[in-house]
């Protein structure tokens, strides 16, 4: 029912285990990132009441995630497990993944987002990691790869600077699985996402170096993170641990069927038309944009707990980019999964030319 459901490829990858050819509108929200605290009022905080109609539902990751406690949420959710679950469930994915030939080391640093950014010495911290992993393959957002400081920063550093691609590209999801199924070891300055992508694989992964910082207040501490999930942090990490834990944070043991995944979803029925259909897709382009509009400008409500109200942002921030609030039409087609996507190239005349 909004835009945010489509990111980083989610809808693709579920369509795709669901033996669909593109996604459809969903009756409900889905989870769009793993989060340090409870993901409900993070990722939900537009819509504080959406699933008290009983025809939309929350949809998270897991019920088991150590960031908090689904009975002690004022908001009913739905564990659906996370789209990467789904993904890599796929029989293409699994076939490539019995069969990859993984090396070298693959960073993923922490990016910025169109409402914060991130500061700090990405030059010291190449160097270091050049140091530690030798030549890498560096994964930036698409938020970063126009900002010629931190891509040199990378580059001049001599690793390999590469991008999944936009947050609405539907192959997202499926370029992050390309370079982890290459990568023999995920590295990052701060637990993040794709460090439990990798994990839930089995891959070696790593948290260590200088964690930068984000404008605007951080939700949760560092050491907090270090405290709730210790396992996952340090440059040498026990392999069955990491992924025993990233398995249960991803709710893989929360994985529908492919006809239950789209009767939850509200795709079932004769051609994935529903009797659920019509409202999502009103919901999508005309009110979800509606109530985001009034929330920007202070007329709407807020879960008291959105990432909005905790960083403080001003609807300045959010008006420097007016029509990435807007919907556009949806994938045009599932995730690409045989042969899957290649990450795309970033070079310095690609940063220095915006």
């Amino acid at each position: 029912m909004d835009i945010q459901n489509h990111f980083y490829g989610h809808t693709a990858a579920l369509a795709a285990y669901a033996g669909l050819p593109r996604p459809r509108h969903v009756a409900g929200l889905i989870q769009h990132g793993w989060t340090t605290v409870p993901p409900i009022p993070v990722n939900f905080g537009d819509f504080p009441g959406v699933e008290k109609d009983g025809r939309r539902k929350l949809f998270v990751w897991s019920h088991g995630s150590r960031a908090w406690d689904p009975a002690h949420s004022a908001r009913a959710s739905f564990a659906l497990g996370s789209p990467w679950a789904y993904l890599v469930s796929t029989r293409p994915a699994r076939r490539q993944l019995a069969g990859s030939q993984a090396s070298g080391t693959l960073i993923m640093p922490l990016h910025s987002t169109r409402i914060v950014e991130v500061r700090g010495d990405q030059g010291s911290l190449a160097q270091a990691y050049l140091r530690a992993e030798g030549p890498c393959t560096v994964c930036l957002h698409s938020e970063d790869i126009h900002k010629p400081d931190i891509v040199d920063s990378w580059l001049d550093a001599g690793h390999r600077v590469v991008t999944a691609g936009p947050r609405h590209d539907p192959d997202f999801l499926a370029r992050i699985l390309a370079l982890v199924l290459a990568s023999e070891r995920v590295v990052s300055n701060r637990l993040m996402t794709p460090v439990l992508y990798a994990a839930s694989l089995g891959r070696d992964v790593a948290v260590y170096g200088d964690p930068l910082s984000i404008s605007g207040a951080e939700i949760h501490s560092q050491d907090a993170i270090r405290s709730l999930w210790p396992e996952l942090h340090g440059e040498s990490l026990n392999r069955d641990v990491t992924t025993d834990l990233a398995r249960s944070e991803l709710g893989f043991h929360h994985l529908l069927g492919p006809q239950e995944l789209q009767t939850a979803l509200g795709w079932s029925g004769r051609s994935g038309r529903s009797g659920r259909s019509a409202g999502p897709a009103l919901q999508y382009w005309a009110g979800a944009p509606l109530r985001k509009a009034m929330n920007v400008l202070g007329l709407g409500r807020r879960d008291p707990g959105s990432s909005e109200k905790q960083v403080g942002a001003s609807p300045i921030t959010w008006l420097r980019h007016p029509m990435s609030h807007l919907p556009r039409p949806l994938p045009a087609h599932s995730a690409a999964l045989d042969p899957l996507p290649v990450p795309i190239p970033v070079t310095a005349v690609q940063a220095h030319s915006v």
